[in-house]
């Protein structure tokens, strides 16, 4: 390692001669990143400590989650959007398909070929151009050309030359006969509009089907090439409109065979207006739900057939979970296909009004905008599209313009711009590890103007199956070889391990261990893990297996995967000692004898993760000043612990005590102080993992801080130079650093660790089912102090004396950071309040404005302590 940063010194200063500086804005990015991280030259290295992050010091997002990286020891990314999805919405756990010894041979061959099927596939890449447009009742009196031609190269230069053009249309028509009688004339002007606008004036393609809907129409064309290997074409509707059957919104799609994938095509309009995103999410449903083909069993693809009804895939158990019952062996849904691409009107607006709307875009801060997207919040909630994928958006929005220009709305309504017109599709299955279609491009044409809507277009490349029936056969054939019949029919196994030994586990570690499930028999036989009673639960909360029921054939060894992981949301009895890391799980081979898996672990009990009513039974001292300002600030009624505020007799506690968490009274109480007040960086940066993990066992284990290892100066013990030895060992304090600069990484550490407990809270400070109220008491102080009445004891107790803390932290800062330090603050404690699980929260940007804001009023009803 000395030799490599020897090496990358020498190319630093080889970049420095040739002014490959920063000034010159030439430096090359490891050079930055180099010198960022403190592997500079040893003049350099006196500026600042080499701290033991790996993450940044500075965090631009301000997301109080985002703290727990520099607090916990989480190894996994996933870890944190997990826990916010559990902590978001009810999370039904998917239907396990149920594997019968009978057709247990059928389900291994059939995935089997899946993983084997580049043996016996070729793959031919095929390029596809998708367009949706809003045409607001115009018929394509001019060229297309522009739109179907023009929009050809992608942002690598080269030029795509589609198999296929499939074009969605909304309002074809605008008058209200459209709903009572069909005519073929406008979907017949469109068609030949379309296809005379395509290469050599569409003599090399032609149709293979079209579709209209009331006011909507798909149109799907291929080159004449591939007309021989285009088959099992349908197409079928949907209207969501009025009634909910009306088809002035709705769906319509299409679905064909080309060689041996099975292509879906969506379009849709769904409910307009920025305040009806409900009904677009659940027009979204019932469209998918009720989108219906034939399907026509072939034994070529029956494999793949039976891949999308195994249980694994997203689409269909989105169905099912949605009480779509049907015989997937006669029918197929939109899910049923190798690939599924949406494209439409789909209404979602932004969040925002129309003057401030236009000023970003005059501005080009797009990515502003993308905050307050509907559909982007939708998904990423999960309320809508949640196994579709998207392409970054780099464009302006489609809606809403003056008809012939590429100005948006002057007219009396002045509708809000919007990305209203989207293209989506189907990802692919985590467990099949094959990217089958690439988006090339994604963006608008701003240069048709016939519509108040702009088109959109998506170029992709999709990998088509070509199967050889030849070959395929002989990769069965082996499989069946693999199964072949014996004299003894009984199932048996063997496992590597009875026991399955976490070792010690910490709070929001993550960790996993294998044993080997081995068919030592001669027949293929079913395994699954049982429930232990009649609740049919399987697995404890902080388990995960994988898989949980699978089929393995003679000879073959399957890997068991055991993950632990101990998260906020089901800490509390581990926390309490009500559970243990203790379970006996049982594994069925089916027909066969069942296997007793031990499962253990030791887990390290801790603050994190632990109610504060449990936390806050101690009465603990607080300075005399946070006490007498704490009394002075309380209601005149005192606090009964098993009431609200408002109904509470008479306190008789000591002036100077107060129910509170001992821990955090422990933090405070180390930062409230003038000195630690006077520290530029304060709440501004992150602190060091190893200096917070040091004070997270300090409060795990009832002791006090050293100062001399948090402030600095001479240890007074062997002891505590132990513990520098231990826990601050990967801080490089250089000679000329000063004690100020170890001052402001504990200070930050210290916050960084008040902040990382309150998230991990099971229940937040401001408990959920006050959320909305909260919210409100953000208009006034009056409302605010009203608030803080409603609050339970403990809760009441913490929001206080944090509010109390972070008051004078910005009244106490310098005045030259003074301003940011508030923002900061504000931004960082809205993990005081957290809204309910499955609370519909339409606009996340704008709730956590009220959020701040909350804080602000918060902060604003505390008048300056006296000291």
């Amino acid at each position: 390692m000395s030799e490599i940063l020897n090496k990358i010194r020498q190319l630093k200063s080889i970049a420095e001669a040739n002014h490959l500086d920063s000034e010159n804005d030439h430096l090359h990015e490891w050079v930055k990143m180099y010198s960022k991280l403190g592997g500079a030259s040893e003049q350099e290295k006196q500026k600042k400590p080499v701290r033991s992050n790996s993450v940044p010091v500075r965090d631009d997002t301000y997301d109080p989650a985002n703290t727990l990286r520099y607090v916990l020891p989480i190894q996994r990314a996933e870890t944190i959007a997990k826990i916010n999805l559990k902590r978001t919405r009810t999370i039904n756990a998917p239907k396990a398909r149920k594997i019968t010894f009978e057709d247990a041979k059928n389900h291994w061959i059939n995935a089997q070929l899946i993983k084997k099927e580049d043996e016996f596939v070729n793959w031919q890449k095929t390029n596809v151009f998708v367009g949706t447009w809003n045409v607001h009742g115009s018929l394509p009196t001019s060229s297309l050309k522009d739109w179907l031609q023009g929009t050809l190269t992608i942002e690598d230069g080269h030029t795509i030359d589609p198999d296929f053009y499939v074009i969605g249309l909304q309002e074809m028509e605008t008058n209200t006969e459209a709903y009572i009688r069909y005519d073929p004339a406008k979907e017949n002007a469109w068609v030949k509009g379309i296809i005379d606008s395509l290469p050599n004036n569409g003599e090399d393609y032609y149709k293979i089907e079209s579709k209209q809907l009331v006011t909507m129409l798909i149109i799907v064309i291929a080159k004449k090439s591939h007309k021989p290997f285009i088959s099992e074409v349908a197409s079928t509707y949907a209207g969501v409109g009025l009634m909910n059957m009306m088809g002035n919104k709705g769906g319509i799609s299409v679905r064909f065979r080309f060689h041996d994938s099975y292509l879906c095509f969506v379009t849709s309009h769904l409910a307009a207006f920025t305040d009806r995103t409900e009904k677009r999410n659940q027009d979204f449903t019932e469209i998918s739900k009720r989108l219906i083909f034939p399907y026509r069993y072939d034994p070529v693809t029956d494999y793949i057939s039976y891949s999308w009804n195994d249980g694994g895939d997203e689409g269909v158990s989105f169905l099912e979970s949605n009480n779509v019952i049907r015989d997937w062996t006669t029918e197929a849904s939109i899910f049923h296909n190798d690939f599924l691409i949406w494209c439409g009107d789909l209404n979602y607006r932004i969040n925002l009004n129309e003057a401030i709307i236009k000023n970003y875009i005059r501005q080009d801060k797009l990515d502003v905008l993308l905050d307050y997207d509907q559909l982007s919040i939708e998904r990423d909630s999960g309320r809508t599209f949640p196994m579709f994928d998207e392409g970054q958006i780099n464009f302006h929005p489609t809606y809403k313009y003056d008809a012939g220009t590429n100005q948006y709305d002057t007219s009396e309504k002045r509708r809000a711009p919007s990305w209203t017109d989207r293209i989506l599709w189907k990802k692919g299955r985590k467990d099949i590890n094959k990217q089958n279609l690439k988006l090339l491009s994604y963006s608008n044409c701003m240069k048709m103007m016939m519509s108040d809507h702009k088109p959109v277009r998506a170029l992709m490349e999709l990998n088509v199956r070509k199967i050889d029936s030849h070959r395929q056969k002989q990769t069965r054939d082996d499989l069946v070889k693999q199964l072949i019949d014996s004299k003894d029919e009984q199932p048996r196994g063997e496992i590597s391990s009875s026991y399955v030994d976490f070792g010690k586990v910490h709070f929001m570690e993550y960790k996993e261990t294998n044993i080997i499930l081995e068919n030592t028999g001669q027949v293929l036989t079913v395994f699954k893990f049982l429930p232990k009673d009649n609740t049919g639960v399987i697995l404890p909360p902080w388990l995960q297996v994988t898989p949980i029921s699978g089929v393995v054939a003679p000879g073959e060894k399957v890997v068991i995967r055991f993950e632990v992981t101990v998260d906020p949301t089901i800490s509390a009895p581990l926390n309490r000692g009500d559970q243990k890391i203790d379970d006996i799980l049982i594994l069925r081979l089916e027909n066969s004898k069942d296997f007793f898996i031990c499962v253990s672990g030791d887990y390290i009990k801790t603050c994190f993760g632990t109610p504060l009513e449990e936390l806050s039974t101690m009465t603990v001292p607080i300075s005399d000043t946070a006490a007498k300002n704490l009394e002075r600030l309380k209601p005149s009624t005192a606090i009964n612990k098993n009431t609200n505020i408002a109904n509470s007799p008479p306190s008789t506690a000591p002036l100077n005590q107060v129910d509170l968490p001992q821990q955090l009274w422990k933090i405070l109480n180390f930062l409230w102080n003038p000195n630690m007040f006077c520290i530029d960086s304060l709440f501004l940066e992150h602190g060091d993992l190893i200096v917070s993990t040091y004070i997270r066992e300090c409060l795990d284990h009832g002791q006090q801080f050293d100062t001399n290892i948090l402030l600095g100066g001479d240890n007074t013990s062997e002891d505590n130079l132990s513990k520098v030895t231990s826990t601050l060992s990967d801080i490089t304090l250089n000679d000329d650093d000063s004690k100020h600069t170890k001052e402001s990484i504990s200070a930050n550490s210290m916050i960084d660790v008040m902040v990382a407990f309150l998230e991990c809270l099971p229940e937040s400070v401001v408990p959920a089912s006050l959320y909305e109220r909260a919210l409100e008491a953000s208009e006034s102080v009056e409302a605010m102090n009203n608030f803080k009445s409603t609050l339970p004891l403990y809760h009441f107790n913490v929001f206080l004396y944090i509010g109390m803390f972070l008051r004078q932290a910005i009244d106490s800062a310098p005045a030259s950071i003074k301003k940011e330090r508030e923002s900061r603050i504000v931004e960082l404690f809205t993990v005081l309040l957290r809204p309910p699980i499955d609370f519909k929260e339409r606009n996340p940007v704008v709730a956590k404005e009220k959020r701040e804001k909350f804080l602000l009023q918060l902060l604003k009803s505390l008048t300056p302590l006296r000291k």
